[in-house]
C-alpha cells in the first residue's frame, strides 16, 4: 500500500515537473518599447508667438523606408541582411517620432530667427514647406548608426525650390543594447535638424510673411 502511493505521488511530482517545464518554455521576454528624444538645447529667452506676420516653417512629409515604417526596430546585421527585433518595439510610429523630434529641434534652433517650426499637416496659412526623405536610418553591425536624408525648402505656392540639401550620417552606437541604438538614432536626427535649420536660415531673407 505505502509502494502504490510513493509511486502516485512520484507521478504527480513527475506531472508538476513536466508542467513547470513547458510553462518556462512558453514565457517569452517582456517587450521594451522605445521612443525618440529631442535635443537638450536650452530654451530661447524669446519665444516665438505665431501670428498673421510670422514667418512659419512647415516640416514634412516625411517619408521613410518601407522596411523600417513598422512597430519592431530594424537594425543591419550585414549590408543586405535586416534583423527586425522581436521584443524591442517603438512606443508609437517611428515616422511620427522622426516628424515630431524635427519640429522640436528644428523650432528651438530657429527661435532666435523669429522663425515659427510646426508640423505640415496642420492647416494654417500659407506656411513654407520642409518635405524630408529618407534613404537610410539604421545601425549596422559594425556598431554605427546611419542616417542619410534629403530635403527641399519650397515656397508658399510649393512649386519653387528655394533650397535643396543632403545630408550623410554616421555615428557610433555608444553602449550595447536597443537603448543605446535609439539614442544615437536620436543624436543623429539632432545632426539632421541642425542642418535644416541652417539651410533655413541662409535664405531666411527669402521667406516672407
Amino acid at each position: 500500500m505505502k509502494q502504490h502511493v510513493a509511486l502516485r505521488i512520484l507521478g504527480l511530482g513527475n506531472i508538476i515537473i513536466i508542467a513547470l517545464f513547458f510553462t518556462a518554455c512558453g514565457t517569452s521576454p517582456p517587450a521594451k518599447f522605445y521612443t525618440l528624444t529631442p535635443l537638450p538645447i536650452q530654451v530661447q529667452t524669446e519665444k516665438v508667438v505665431i501670428n498673421e506676420k510670422s514667418k512659419l516653417i512647415a516640416i514634412g512629409p516625411v517619408e521613410i523606408p518601407e522596411y523600417l515604417d513598422r512597430v519592431e526596430i530594424v537594425t543591419r546585421a550585414e549590408t543586405n541582411q535586416l534583423v527586425i527585433s522581436e521584443f524591442d518595439l517603438w512606443g508609437g510610429s517611428i515616422k511620427t517620432d522622426i516628424s515630431r523630434v524635427l519640429i522640436e529641434n528644428i523650432g528651438a534652433f530657429l527661435a532666435g530667427d523669429g522663425i515659427a517650426v510646426t508640423d505640415w499637416k496642420i492647416n494654417m496659412a500659407e506656411p513654407y514647406r520642409v518635405p524630408v526623405i529618407f534613404s537610410r536610418f539604421d545601425a549596422n553591425a559594425g556598431g554605427n548608426m546611419i542616417l542619410k536624408a534629403q530635403w527641399v525648402v519650397l515656397d508658399k505656392e510649393g512649386k519653387t525650390f528655394l533650397s535643396f540639401k543632403e545630408i550623410n550620417v554616421t555615428k557610433p552606437v555608444k553602449g550595447s543594447g536597443y537603448n543605446s541604438i535609439v539614442a544615437a538614432m536620436s543624436d543623429s536626427l539632432g545632426d539632421l535638424s541642425k542642418a535644416i535649420a541652417e539651410s533655413i536660415t541662409s535664405i531666411k531673407d527669402s521667406i516672407i510673411y
